[in-house]
């Protein structure tokens, strides 16, 4: 007889994991969202005289207010959390199935020109999720948690989510963010778990840089030369003064930057950045004694981009606060 390929998965059980590392957090009244019907009776297990509510798309069975899978002392109810109207919790637990990056983007999902930083990035992104963490904070009390786990492999969309977090009032740790690597349905799957608490202000600049120095935790970041999304979090992370830089158009239409920057953690270096459409971010680090060779080279790739094509311009960067660059 054949052996039948069943999938390996464990999603459910890391959800667990995660629940019992925020026991402690969670209150009486628990309001869920999108979890696994494991994960729920996990819940009932780890708290039998909670209050439960559980947030399910489908419907659930008539003659029982629990669904299948789950304890009956579970009301199930068909909703979400944009739609429920079950007033408030000490505790919401949501485990949004929809990723923080959609696969097919719809048209009103943020797009950026090349050479958009980081943070400028996560900037444009919290005013797309500002909706979804709406839905997950009009549901707590003041000084309720929220736990939530957020599908994103980019740690740009979830500084952006955290963002939007903090626009409504909710205080992130930043020691609480946790990235859980799992498996559904035989795929790998990345999870962002976030703790937050209803009716507190969250600190910003702790918060970003958290989610950089965990960023630079999986890089090489003694390395000479990066590329990528490791060039860009890098000089996101320890630039410092812009010493010179450009943006380039070709006919008018933004197509990337050229920029030398000090470093804030080492006054002997300087790094050259580039991020121009074709080519991608680039970064190179220098001693602080060959500036003025690489403005050089930096000016005259200026001009080698133009006698490769005549429509090309550039205008001189100025920095402004928040690594806002002139647009970005």
């Amino acid at each position: 007889m054949a052996a039948q390929n069943i999938p390996d998965n464990n999603l459910c059980e890391k959800t667990n994991h995660w629940i019992d590392q925020n026991r402690t957090a969670i209150g009486q009244k628990i309001l869920c969202a999108g979890l696994p019907d494991g994960a729920v009776d996990h819940l009932t297990h780890l708290f039998p005289g909670a209050a439960i509510v559980c947030l399910k798309k489908e419907k659930a069975p008539a003659d029982s207010p629990g669904s299948a899978g789950t304890s009956p002392s579970v009301l199930t109810i068909a909703s979400d959390l944009d739609s429920y109207e079950g007033g408030l919790f000490d505790t919401v637990i949501c485990a949004d199935s929809a990723p923080l990056c959609p696969e097919t983007p719809a048209e009103d999902f943020p797009q950026w020109e090349q050479g958009t930083f980081y943070l400028r990035r996560a900037t444009l992104l919290m005013e797309y999720y500002e909706a979804k963490a709406h839905a997950m904070r009009r549901h707590l009390r003041p000084g309720g948690i929220l736990l939530a786990l957020v599908r994103a492999d980019h740690d740009e969309y979830l500084l952006g989510f955290c963002f939007a977090l903090a626009a409504e009032e909710m205080q992130l740790d930043p020691a609480s963010l946790r990235q859980i690597l799992c498996r559904e349905n035989g795929g790998r799957v990345t999870l962002q778990g976030i703790a937050a608490q209803a009716g507190a202000r969250s600190d910003i600049g702790s918060l970003v840089a958290e989610n950089l120095n965990f960023s630079l935790d999986r890089m090489n970041t003694a390395a000479e030369q990066m590329q990528g999304r490791e060039a860009e979090i890098f000089i996101q992370a320890d630039a410092a003064d812009l010493r010179r830089g450009y943006h380039l158009y070709r006919d008018g239409q933004l197509m990337g930057k050229l920029a030398l920057y000090n470093s804030v953690q080492r006054p002997d270096v300087i790094y050259y950045f580039t991020d121009v459409v074709g080519d991608g971010p680039y970064l190179r680090r220098f001693h602080e004694q060959d500036a003025q060779k690489v403005l050089r080279h930096l000016v005259g790739e200026l001009h080698r981009q133009k006698a490769t094509d005549k429509s090309i311009t550039w205008k001189e960067l100025e920095m402004q606060d928040s690594w806002q660059e002139t647009e970005i």
